[in-house]
């Protein structure tokens, strides 16, 4: 399998890393062989001050092994830091009191800064006792009575051991604010991605939504001028030629609708409607031809239009027109095509009202395809421009359906 070609813009220059870049990137994946390492050295810097000439020749082999056990801890202090801090710190304890071995500071030191640096955050005072305790332990039994001495070995003691502290809680922090960069960078990750997902449904939706108007329209149309033609086709052949006629400029108006919304689906298309200038959508001005069209195929419908009409963003316009389409179809195909219908648009100062009102069918019902979506897609295109839609039969009879689509004052 070939590797995967990365686009790079002109004159970008590819920095590869170097050989300390790839030595670091290789020690933070694999802490344990580092820390490992670090135990190594340790013991060896403790054997080598266990053997020096502060310490009597015959102690060597014991020493070798304290200062080894001693050291060993450092291999996990960052996976298990107390247990490891514990170990180490009693067995100094014991190798000062018990043998009189010396030379565990240094590792004493270490574990004492990844207790605070990766423990809990008790772990920081403790680990200050602790060195504090260690600096008292060669006072026990008598062997240092002077003042001074005693003063100057607190000193010491409480500087390492505020040094230690210190330094371990700074890489804590630093740890910290590390990880919640991780988090955050991991947040804004699944926020986009969650952006994107819903921004895909939403699209998806869309293109249903035109989909489903255009071609149950349209079908239903043809459909009904059909079952028109057959019967014209017997008594007045010129009307059936009429009809015909209708359904192939339905027809027409469909698949170019369909080639449109195919085109949308292309990686050249415009993202927003707005933007498609090629194919203008249609909004209420197109009402009228609308129904126009719809009377042409058979059924008895009339428009009115009340008040003074406006122009409307493209996006709210072609909701308008989609709902009055969509609720001739459904006339068509749940009361027939015989059904008188009734479509009015009510223009007030600050909301348009579209009302499309059947009076119940005159004959047999047709029976209707199930699984329809057409009232949740109105509902959904009037929500994204803050209008509503309600459904419901009619006191008289039939069904209406009521489209509020709130205008901006001053458009």
């Amino acid at each position: 399998m070939s590797a995967p070609h990365v686009r790079q813009e002109p004159g970008a220059v590819t920095r590869r890393p170097s050989p300390v870049d790839r030595f670091v990137d290789a020690c933070r994946r694999h802490p344990v062989i580092v820390d490992s390492v670090l135990a190594v050295l340790v013991a060896l810097i403790g054997i080598a001050l266990a053997r020096s000439a502060y310490s009597p020749r015959a102690q060597w082999d014991a020493s070798t092994v304290v200062a080894v056990v001693a050291a060993a801890p450092i291999a996990l202090r960052r996976r298990y830091p107390m247990p490891a801090a514990i170990v180490t710190a009693v067995v100094a304890v014991i190798a000062m009191q018990a043998v009189g071995i010396r030379g565990l500071e240094l590792p004493a030191l270490v574990m004492g800064y990844s207790a605070v640096a990766y423990g809990p955050r008790w772990a920081g005072p403790l680990t200050l006792g602790v060195m504090l305790l260690g600096g008292l332990l060669p006072l026990t039994g008598g062997m240092l009575t002077d003042p001074s001495v005693l003063a100057v070995i607190l000193l010491v003691a409480g500087l390492f051991g505020a040094c230690t502290w210190l330094a371990g809680s700074l890489r804590r922090a630093q740890r910290r604010v590390v990880e919640q960069l991780q988090d955050k960078a991991r947040l804004l990750e699944e926020g986009r991605r969650r952006e994107v997902r819903l921004e895909l449904l939403a699209e998806r939706s869309r293109i249903s939504r035109e989909v489903h108007d255009v071609v149950a329209h349209s079908l239903s149309g043809i459909i009904a001028q059909a079952d028109g033609g057959q019967y014209a086709a017997t008594r007045d052949p010129q009307r059936a030629v009429e009809v015909l006629a209708g359904i192939a400029t339905t027809g027409r108006e469909a698949l170019g609708d369909v080639r449109g919304l195919l085109t949308m689906l292309r990686d050249t298309a415009p993202v927003d409607d707005a933007e498609d200038t090629s194919r203008p959508q249609p909004g209420t001005d197109d009402v009228p031809a609308l129904v126009a069209q719809v009377h042409a195929g058979g059924l008895p419908v009339e428009l009115e239009v009340t008040g003074a009409p406006r122009a409307l963003a493209s996006g709210a316009g072609l909701t308008a027109y989609r709902v009055v389409q969509e609720s001739l179809t459904n006339v068509i195909k749940h009361a027939g095509a015989d059904a008188v219908t009734h479509v009015a648009l009510h223009w007030a100062p600050d909301e348009l009202t579209v009302r499309i009102r059947d009076e119940g069918a005159r004959g047999p019902r047709p029976t209707p395809p199930a699984g329809g979506h057409g009232l949740t897609g109105m509902r959904e295109r009037a929500a994204l421009h803050g209008g509503s839609v309600e459904t419901g039969p009619h006191p008289d009879g039939g069904f209406v359906v009521r489209l509020r689509l709130p205008l901006t004052p001053g458009k």
